[in-house]
């Protein structure tokens, strides 16, 4: 019972997150608020599970939310000449974009937060040159719009992002990369030493991540019918503590989509709820650093600390 206590921990956490707001604001657990909120986590569920992966093999993209601003600027840019081509070009570059960061952690042989935050800064940096402010979308739009319409009542963008999820649920499930990722996580040596080509896994892992940001940011041109240099900003912190509390071990090798998931859904109930009990928005990133504090406490393997990287 004790063992399966970290494994039931987020669900119960969900529960009581739902229960304790549905008490304070009944109508939270209305349809019409249970639609708003899966509207809300679509972003960060993206976001989320191409932090999953990447945090299973015991890294971290700390880049992902400023390659997600970087390709809203540019979506705002290039669709009205291109349509959907350029969204076709966008989500190629921002693959790219992780790929490179992937290539130069395994060959510089650099911790990823390393060659991931220097991203972040040199990323976010080439969408402010670019756009010192919001570009809207004046053309083209309807190549990305689509995510603000509904299926059978839900949005749209969940549908979406959590279709996306189940894809790479199943790939990671079914293929030779879910385990893969999760030997190199659990140890990267003894991976290598089983003809784990780790390399060429990372690489790949990090290319997923930028491919997922880029989704990100044309999820947030649908959202805003704009595009801005700080979009995903505050989707960083969010994205990660979604990881860790649904208990994916920030060490790496143990976790996976479906945790995320439910993880998700704690962060977006958690946000909801701190604007429904009245708590100033500015006080989101301590809930967030305490949830993440938290969580890591609870899923780390302390007899690997110092593989983290």
């Amino acid at each position: 019972m004790r063992a399966a206590l970290p494994a039931l921990a987020p669900s119960v956490v969900l529960a009581a997150l739902l229960l304790g707001i549905g008490v304070f604001e009944p109508s939270f657990l209305s349809a019409y608020s249970l639609r708003v909120l899966m509207g809300e986590s679509s972003p960060i569920l993206l976001l989320a599970v191409a932090q999953t992966t990447v945090i299973m093999l015991g890294g971290i993209d700390l880049s992902v939310a400023a390659v997600t601003s970087l390709a809203s600027v540019l979506l705002a840019l290039i669709l009205p000449g291109f349509g959907v081509w350029g969204l076709a070009l966008v989500l190629l570059l921002t693959t790219a974009i992780g790929a490179l960061q992937g290539y130069i952690h395994v060959i510089a042989q650099l911790p990823s937060f390393v060659v991931t935050l220097a991203g972040m800064g040199l990323w976010a940096g080439i969408a402010l040159s670019i756009a010192q402010t919001t570009i809207p979308v004046t053309r083209g739009y309807s190549v990305v719009g689509w995510m603000q319409g509904s299926l059978l009542g839900i949005p749209t963008s969940f549908v979406f992002a959590a279709g996306v999820a189940l894809l790479i649920w199943l790939a990671l499930r079914q293929s030779a990369l879910g385990r893969y990722v999760q030997a190199i996580g659990l140890g990267e040596t003894a991976a290598l030493f089983s003809g784990v080509r780790v390399d060429r896994v990372k690489i790949a892992t990090f290319a997923l991540s930028g491919l997922l940001a880029g989704a990100t940011g044309a999820a947030l041109v649908a959202r805003t019918y704009s595009g801005n240099p700080s979009a995903a900003n505050s989707l960083l912190l969010p994205s990660i503590a979604a990881v860790v509390v649904g208990g994916t071990a920030i060490t790496g090798g143990f976790g996976g989509i479906g945790r995320t998931i439910i993880g998700v859904l704690i962060i977006s109930v958690l946000r909801v709820g701190i604007a429904i009990v009245g708590i100033d928005p500015g006080y989101e990133p301590l809930a967030y650093g305490l949830v993440v504090i938290c969580a890591v406490a609870l899923t780390m393997d302390r007899t690997r600390i110092a593989v983290v990287k």
